[in-house]
This record gives structure tokens, sequence and C-alpha cells, in this order.
């Protein structure tokens, strides 16, 4: 991961910054149970995915791993990408996207929608 989060100590503990005084776009994003979003790239902007349940698998370049709730996948422009839901749950994520969100930037390699 690059350097986001940023980690700030302090004497009671510490905080995770995500973003400040740059330009970002914050989604929350929730996938019903067994669905899958594209295989995707974006030219402009990077992302930081923020589980917020479990039951997830999230695909970054080649590599392939189940996720849960708290774990932080960051996501450079330009690199293939997929979430899918493997629970029987809904699936909940928070998205952070650094950079000019454009949704004509998106290029889809698959797509069980018939988007690609």
């Amino acid at each position: 991961m690059t350097d986001r989060p940023h980690i700030i100590e302090r004497p009671w503990g510490r905080y995770r910054e995500y973003a400040r005084n740059e330009p970002c776009t914050v989604w929350i994003v929730e996938m019903n149970p067994g669905e899958s979003g594209s295989l995707q790239t974006h030219q402009n902007f990077d992302e930081l995915w923020i589980m917020l349940t479990d039951g997830g698998q999230v695909q970054v370049a080649e590599d392939v791993r189940n996720v849960r709730a708290g774990d932080e996948i960051f996501i450079p422009r330009e690199t293939k990408h997929r979430l899918r839901n493997t629970s029987d749950t809904l699936l909940r994520m928070m998205e952070v996207a650094y950079g000019e969100v454009c949704d004509d930037d998106k290029v889809r390699y698959e797509d069980r929608y018939g988007r690609a």
C-alpha cells in the first residue's frame, strides 16, 4: 500500500487519516450476496477499499484474496481489480477514490452483466 492511510500517533492511541486537503470521492458500496463487480481499471484515480463487513473476495492484478471487515486494499490507477460477495449476506465496503473520478475512464475486461 502507498502512504494511505496515514497513521497519526497520539498519547491516547492513534487515528487513521485517509485524506487531507486533497480531491477525493467517497462511496459506500453495498453488494448483494453472490454478486460480483466488473474486472476493471481506471486511468485517472487510485482507490482505497475499506471493508465494513466480512464475506468479500478482492482481486487486485493477479492477486485474489478473501477479505474481512477492517481490511484495507489500495488499488493504484490502471490496475485490474474486482470485488465479489462470497457470503450469503449484504457486503459493505467504503471506497475512497483519489484523483478525478469519471465513469468514462473505466475499462471493463470481464462483466457478468454484459457491460464489458
